[in-house]
């Protein structure tokens, strides 16, 4: 045999590429479909790294298709939160003096 159990198969058209991940202990055949692009064959290449004889529905190395189509974690995704502005006393008694001459409060 030249590939083990657990690997799985895929073919693509012009939006999707396609994992037919086969059955691993008594578990049924399933299909998931990735966006045809670099997200997507990174989110092959996680589902690949985690597939093992001992994967479960529902784990990282069998995924549903509502988990996978979950954005994964990327660092260079996350944005650094911005900063909270911090006031002096003084600046707030004056915020707020002028915002009721403005009849705001």
């Amino acid at each position: 045999m030249i590939k083990p159990p657990w690997a799985f198969s895929l073919w693509c058209d012009q939006d999707y590429i396609y994992a037919e991940l086969p059955a691993i202990g008594g578990h049924s055949v399933h299909t998931v479909k990735v966006s045809n692009n670099v997200v997507g064959l990174k989110k092959l290449l996680a589902l690949a790294k985690f597939r093992d004889a001992d994967s479960k529905l529902g784990q990282k190395g069998e995924p549903t298709q509502s988990q996978i189509e979950k954005v994964d974690y990327d660092p260079s995704m996350v944005r650094r939160p911005k900063e909270k502005i911090k006031f002096t006393p003084q600046q707030r008694i004056a915020t707020r003096d002028i915002l009721r001459k403005l009849g705001m409060i």
